[in-house]
């Protein structure tokens, strides 16, 4: 048998479409994740069947060429046709290997085209069966999780943790996918220089008035739980001016986080839980500043007289 049909080759061969999967995953790109992921588990079903017996990846109605060219017997001078992915699933699902998983089946039908394309979370909605399938086929071949998946084993190790929520372990897929951003858009830089880069995109807020005259939008820098980088936090709330005092008091809750560096995004409150931010801790000297801003230092700036566009004494 010809050295493409190894089990060595077609694990390799396994592995790189399992990685390009995942870098597609990270860029959200859900058509070239289902597409390759189902590659990789095409060539990784197809490694577990000739482990045990290369005739395994033989056509039923193949002619009998290929059956004493799988078996060793005499080498085919034509070209070979296996087993398709399905099939060789199926196979291994008669052996006991794999077990009936919808997700799945879903992921191959998107690879051989039956579907043409994903829409909205079917790629994250994908993830988890891919991780699965692998994990069994490699356990199969006697082969380690971590080594396979490189720099993606956290990522994996995330989508199969049952402990978790199924939001937690979203947004901490994200946050890991933001990570991986940051660290392939920052490749091969010395880690001073990132630093510094990271210090100079750290800039002053921006509020805008919005609705009630005490309604307020306030845009804030705060370390972002990816790449610990300045991200940009929203926080809406009121503000109202305390009695016989020029102080002013605010209710603030946070509804977004966007990272210009790695690109996360959070969303509410529930997606801020879940990536272990304390909602409760809003920056104090950035609320007082502002207020100072529109309230305080002896002028009279109550919101009818703060108009945007217009300076402002001090």
């Amino acid at each position: 048998m010809d050295d493409t049909l190894s089990v060595e080759n077609l694990f390799a061969g396994a592995r790189r479409f399992a990685h390009l999967a995942m870098a597609a995953h990270d860029r959200s790109d859900h058509e070239l994740f289902a597409l390759h992921g189902g590659v990789a588990v095409e060539r990784l079903a197809k490694a577990a069947l000739v482990a045990k017996n290369p005739a395994l990846l033989l056509e039923m109605r193949g002619k009998v060429d290929a059956l004493l060219h799988l078996t060793g017997v005499k080498p085919s001078e034509s070209r070979v046709h296996t087993v398709g992915a399905g099939e060789a699933i199926a196979r291994l699902r008669k052996l006991d290997v794999l077990s009936s998983d919808d997700g799945l089946d879903d992921l191959i039908e998107l690879r051989n085209g039956v579907a043409h394309s994903t829409h909205g979370d079917e790629g994250r909605e994908l993830l988890p069966a891919l991780v699965r399938t692998v994990e069994s086929l490699l356990a199969d071949l006697g082969k380690d999780v971590n080594a396979f998946w490189e720099r993606w084993a956290e990522t994996i190790r995330l989508a199969l943790d049952e402990a978790r929520t199924e939001l937690e372990r979203d947004v901490r897929i994200r946050i890991q996918k933001a990570r991986n951003v940051f660290e392939d858009r920052f490749e091969g830089l010395p880690t001073d220089v990132v630093t510094r880069f990271q210090a100079t995109q750290r800039g002053t807020f921006g509020i805008a008035l919005i609705a009630g005259e005490n309604s307020l939008t306030l845009n804030a820098i705060m370390r972002c739980p990816a790449c610990d980088g300045p991200a940009k936090a929203i926080m809406e709330g009121q503000w109202q001016r305390e009695a016989e005092s020029t102080r002013s008091t605010g209710k603030f809750k946070m509804n977004g986080l966007l990272c210009p560096l790695c690109q996360l995004t959070l969303t509410g409150s529930d997606e801020f839980a879940a990536a272990g931010l304390d909602l409760e801790q809003v920056n104090n000297d950035v609320l007082d500043e502002m207020m100072q801003f529109l309230t305080g230092g002896g002028t009279d700036r109550t919101s009818s007289k703060v108009r945007l566009g217009e300076p402002q004494a001090g």
